[in-house]
């Protein structure tokens, strides 16, 4: 049912790319500006991004900006869709990374790279940007964003006499082997559990492409079989943990690696500040293990964009907000209060900031992690019901021990079919 929502919705999008042509519209007036906001940012970010809007408005005498929550980014999705389809479109939208071409490409977003300073642009970290881009222009900044880790419990690791965390998969099997010898069938070194944000990191260290950029599915390739195989076989061998839960928060995701028995998790950086509070063990966060193809990442989460129903009198207050929230002190703050990446190269070299990444080297894992940050692949981009799919081949294949090669053939068929159906209508996003 979700995917034919999500199908709908995207056609009701694409029926409006005409409505909005870019700034054209013109008010007439002059007087003070006030631009709606649409987030959908949820729980402790929530009073940080408030208060840094809050910053704005008092600063301003002539512009302000009216922020609503929308609670997530599917709920942002459905009304985006139904304002367009309305007319109705706010001038300010947080939009995740998998949404930005599509939403460019259906002309909804107007581009931010014909407003900001380029020495602005430039100063973002060019990988939190790759994903940012439609047909050579930038539709949004980054504001939110994380990437993908390892959490590792240490204690455990030294109690097995391990001397630090596996860096790459074959020392991660290796690892896991000695763990279960040395401290018994009740401990596992990692979960066989990884979501579709992880996967598309696992996937890509993996050389494992997952999808083409002009698309074609390439879920049946030799390297993903051997991922899926490689993880199956762990699985199967009682050397990784896997729980029947590929949804919900940490707590059901990962009891066991609370509970002190699993060695380490996959999650995402933007755990970070939860693990400060949920974890008493001696933990780190580390890179994901390299593979065949070395370390790899993508960078999901959210960023600002402006939607193409903005009009001429309202872009100049609308630069002023961008450059406003991308402002030194106020990206700072984000990444102090929230966890989430400093999205800005020169924010460094802030003593702020270079005290806190001397403090806790996991910050600087993270940060050190964006040189390996890769482009999400197409298949992410072009299906809206990706992320319960991908989760029900890795249950498929781990969980219930079907044979990849199968599951993997199967899978490639039905996303080719809908590939070439978004090819056929103009839809697809390159």
């Amino acid at each position: 049912m979700k995917k034919y929502l999500i199908c709908f919705l995207m056609i009701v999008l694409i029926q409006v790319v005409t409505i909005y042509a870019g700034p054209g519209r013109d008010t007439g007036g002059g007087g003070p500006v006030s631009l709606e906001f649409w987030s959908s940012l949820t729980g402790a970010r929530v009073n940080t991004f408030d208060d840094q809007v809050a910053q704005f408005n008092a600063r301003e005498q002539n512009a302000s900006v009216n922020v609503i929550h929308q609670g997530g980014y599917n709920i942002v999705r459905q009304r985006m869709a139904a304002a367009a389809n309305a007319r109705a479109l706010p001038q300010l939208v947080i939009v995740d990374y998998i949404d930005v071409a599509g939403w460019a490409q259906m002309g909804l977003l107007y581009p931010v790279s014909n407003i900001l300073p380029r020495e602005l642009v430039n100063d973002y970290y060019p990988s939190m940007l790759i994903d940012l881009y439609y047909e050579g222009d930038l539709y949004a900044i980054p504001y939110n964003r994380s990437t993908q880790a390892m959490f590792v419990n240490n204690d455990l690791l030294r109690e097995a006499g391990l001397s630090g965390p596996a860096r790459t998969w074959q020392q991660f099997e290796s690892d896991a082997r000695t763990l279960r010898q040395r401290l018994g069938t009740d401990y596992y070194y990692g979960y066989a559990f990884f979501h579709q944000f992880l996967f598309d990191a696992i996937s890509l260290s993996w050389n494992a492409a997952i999808s083409s950029p002009d698309g074609r599915i390439l879920l049946n390739s030799p390297e993903q079989i051997a991922m899926m195989e490689y993880f199956q076989r762990l699985h199967q061998e009682r050397l990784l943990l896997m729980q029947p839960v590929l949804v919900g928060g940490f707590q059901e995701q990962h009891g066991a690696f609370l509970d002190g028995r699993v060695a380490s998790v996959f999650q995402t950086t933007s755990f970070l500040p939860v693990a400060d509070d949920m974890l008493d063990s001696d933990w780190s966060m580390e890179y994901m293990p390299a593979g065949p193809a070395g370390n790899a990442i993508t960078i999901g989460g959210g960023n600002i964009a402006l939607t193409s129903g903005v009009n001429n009198n309202e872009l100049d207050a609308a630069r002023r907000f961008l450059e406003h929230m991308s402002s030194p002190d106020l990206v700072a703050q984000f990444f102090i209060q929230t966890g989430n990446i400093p999205v800005r190269q020169s924010v460094m070299q802030r003593n702020d900031i270079q005290s806190i990444l001397r403090a806790n080297p996991s910050a600087r894992v993270m940060m050190d992690q964006l040189q390996f940050g890769r482009p999400v692949p197409s298949l992410t981009k072009n299906l809206g019901d990706v992320f319960n799919r991908v989760n029900d081949i890795i249950s498929l294949i781990i969980l219930e021990g079907r044979d990849a090669r199968t599951v993997l053939n199967e899978y490639t068929r039905q996303f080719q079919l809908e590939f070439d159906e978004l090819i056929a209508n103009g839809e697809f996003i390159f």
